[in-house]
């Protein structure tokens, strides 16, 4: 299998040796290092959230939870869709083993599912006051390698466990309710509170204060 995407090379390992048949259909699968294009039975990349990121390096860390592996032809099926959107159509309804979200993988899909769900109920009150322990308890860091760009950050795996899932909820809450703007030529979501405008780059959530 191919690892184009940045995966590292550990996690990779662990994410083969847990998904051993495809996550959606449950077919054995195949590695098919040598043969060109992608045939039904072999073993994929498979991005759970169709909104990236999808490729990762040194300051966009890899999140395992969002990534599994499926066959060709279920990842050929899905593209681009949103999964719950893709459960509708009929390769899911008319295949002899119905895919649903009932069906799938416990880990890492059901798990991915359900996480989308919670994330789904904030509303901006509700997150800005789940969230102000992260911000007003966390030890922001001054990025000093960019002065020009003053700003400070937070790195999620320094966070305890309640507040990763408050770091997430915030990231997912940014994606779907933030503007577009951009960070050293690149486009990211921010979204305000208060005085700052906050962004996520992988796993580090940023601020800095807005020109008010």
């Amino acid at each position: 299998m191919s690892n184009k995407y940045g995966l590292p090379e550990e996690d990779l390992r662990k994410i083969r040796a847990r998904d051993i048949k495809c996550v959606y259909c449950h077919k054995a699968m195949q590695e098919y290092r040598h043969t060109k294009g992608t045939p039904n039975d072999k073993a994929t990349i498979e991005h759970l959230n169709k909104d990236g990121p999808f490729y990762w390096n040194k300051s966009v860390k890899f999140d395992p939870s969002v990534v599994a592996i499926c066959c060709g032809r279920c990842n050929k099926s899905r593209g681009k869709r949103d999964l719950l959107d893709w459960f509708k159509t009929k390769y899911c309804t008319n295949s002899a083993k119905a895919i649903n979200e009932k069906t799938v993988a416990e880990e890492p899909v059901k798990e991915y599912i359900r996480m989308q769900r919670n994330l789904e109920i904030f509303s901006i009150n509700q997150l800005s006051s789940q969230l102000k322990q992260i911000i007003e308890n966390s030890k922001w860091i001054f990025a000093k390698t960019m002065p020009d760009t003053p700003h400070y950050y937070v790195v999620k795996d320094n966070l305890s466990e309640d507040d990763k899932k408050m770091f997430n909820g915030f990231e997912w809450f940014i994606k779907k309710n933030g503007y577009d703007g951009e960070f050293y030529s690149k486009k990211y979501k921010y979204f305000n509170i208060g005085n700052y405008k906050y962004w996520v780059i992988g796993n580090i959530l940023n601020r800095a204060k807005l020109n008010l």
